[in-house]
């Protein structure tokens, strides 16, 4: 900055009159690197007076972040900025029914049973925040009364034939929902369901739970509890959804990341552990339902340990979504193709045979014009990871550098086909500038191994379904 005490008066200044209530913040000036001129930092501090108005032409207006943008936000979205102003979350609200109206004799006896000890009523209850002291039920009271009084509760859940939903094949083969009942009840049968309909389900030897099924139990409990306890309640007309198809599970759950942010854009051994239900998060914890200490991601992954495909996290700011492959339809580790992240372009075409007859062990799988077809596909780790590489980079990726074909492959691994990226997320990912991102993007464009959905919006070109 040519005047930086200019420029620190003026921010100053439009900080004051257009946010409300004014932020915490510090602002100074201290000289660059060749010291011809002087810099200003501007450094905002966290809250806790939320929500944060911008004021203009004698409106006010919340903003919130969704990813790398700052949006206005919903209804929904100021009344949680709220409740964090009050040090309040949705779960601890109190609601309009009163202790006579409901009755928790499931807790009680779960609570018997997992915790070892006898609840004292209502004493009890009030100390662990489902009741108040002048008698009202709390929300998360009514989450958890025998008679599940918020609708937005339910948990709807499908076992779809195949792998996609709707099939020309057919609808579902099964399809319920649970709903006016306890979450503890819901948890339960939302198991039922999931273990019901699974071709090689979880079963009980003495006192532990054989894990040679298609989906371990633990990954399945610790996914259904987080949606649960950590999915937005506000949300009205929503619900858990529970989908099974022949080769995963997904589970999904209204509301987002509470910290804004995108799962798959995080480090899943660093994602932190915030909680939107306090009290309903406390309750699991006590029932030994989950873990307090925020590992369960890290359980989740290691159930997945022994075999080549894991389970993959995605959200946006209205969703959240679990996807557990079937580990009988998965190979093992150890049977996975070994393929270098090093290899060059060169290297990769080496693995194509003419007319990308691709051979793997005793099947050769050879289509015309890359149609390869995934019929053999539980005979490779990554069928479609594997095809990205030695096919897509082969035909489109000539001239790529490579460092750039094993950033391509890292971020394939990471959105594949059906989810959408930006400029930051690259930059994020491999520690580069924005701008370098853009080049790199423009660079696949061109080579029609990305396309462009939106404004600052891109996917990756699926070559198999432009060449049938």
């Amino acid at each position: 900055m040519d005047d930086p005490q200019h420029v620190t008066s003026k921010v100053a200044e439009l900080i004051t009159s257009k946010i409300s209530p004014v932020p915490r913040y510090e602002i100074a000036a201290f000289p660059s690197d060749d010291s011809t001129r002087l810099c200003v930092s501007l450094t905002i501090q966290n809250g806790p007076s939320y929500p944060y108005y911008y004021t203009h032409d004698q409106m006010r207006e919340a903003y919130v972040r969704h990813g790398d943008r700052s949006e206005r936000a919903s209804d929904y979205e100021l009344n949680d900025l709220i409740l964090r102003g009050i040090h309040k979350t949705f779960d601890s609200l109190p609601s309009p029914r009163k202790y006579s109206d409901v009755s928790f004799t499931l807790l009680g006896a779960t609570y018997k049973r997992e915790a070892e000890d006898e609840l004292v009523f209502p004493r009890d209850l009030i100390s662990m925040g489902l009741l108040t002291e002048e008698g009202q039920v709390t929300n998360a009271g009514l989450l958890l009364c025998d008679q599940g009084y918020l609708r937005q509760s339910r948990i709807v859940c499908t076992r779809w034939k195949g792998n996609e939903k709707g099939s020309v094949d057919g609808d579902a083969l099964d399809d319920q929902e649970f709903t006016d009942a306890s979450l503890i009840s819901l948890l339960g049968n939302a198991e039922a369901f999931i273990r019901n309909n699974s071709k090689n389900p979880w079963t009980i030897r003495g006192m532990r739970r054989e894990e040679n099924s298609d989906y371990p139990y633990r990954a399945v409990r610790e996914v259904l509890v987080n949606a649960m306890i950590h999915r937005d309640y506000q949300i009205i007309g929503t619900e858990i959804h529970v989908d099974m198809f022949d080769d995963r599970l997904e589970i999904t759950s209204p509301g987002g990341m509470l910290s804004g942010s995108r799962i798959q854009d995080m480090d899943l051994r660093r994602v932190p552990s915030m909680r939107r239900n306090e009290i309903i998060s406390d309750i699991f914890g006590r029932l030994h339902y989950m873990d307090r200490r925020g590992s369960g991601i890290g359980r989740i992954l290691s159930s997945y340990a022994e075999f080549s495909e894991a389970p993959q996290f995605f959200s946006t700011d209205t969703y959240f979504l679990v996807t557990l492959p079937n580990r009988s339809t998965s190979p093992l580790a150890q049977t996975t193709m070994d393929l270098s992240e090093h290899q060059s372009e060169e290297e990769i075409g080496q693995l194509a045979e003419p007319k990308h007859q691709l051979r793997t062990g005793k099947h050769q799988l050879a289509e015309p014009k890359h149609q390869l077809s995934a019929q053999n596909a539980h005979d490779d780790a990554d069928w479609e990871l594997y095809c990205f590489r030695v096919v897509t980079l082969k035909e489109r990726g000539q001239g790529l550098r490579k460092n750039t074909v094993k950033q391509l492959t890292e971020l394939f691994a990471r959105y594949r086909y059906q989810y959408t990226f930006n400029r930051r997320n690259i930059a994020d990912a491999f520690s580069m500038a924005e701008n370098t991102a853009s080049v790199l993007i423009k660079k696949c464009i061109r080579r029609g191994i990305m396309k462009k959905i939106k404004k600052d919006e891109y996917c990756f070109v699926n070559i198999q379904e432009q060449n049938p």
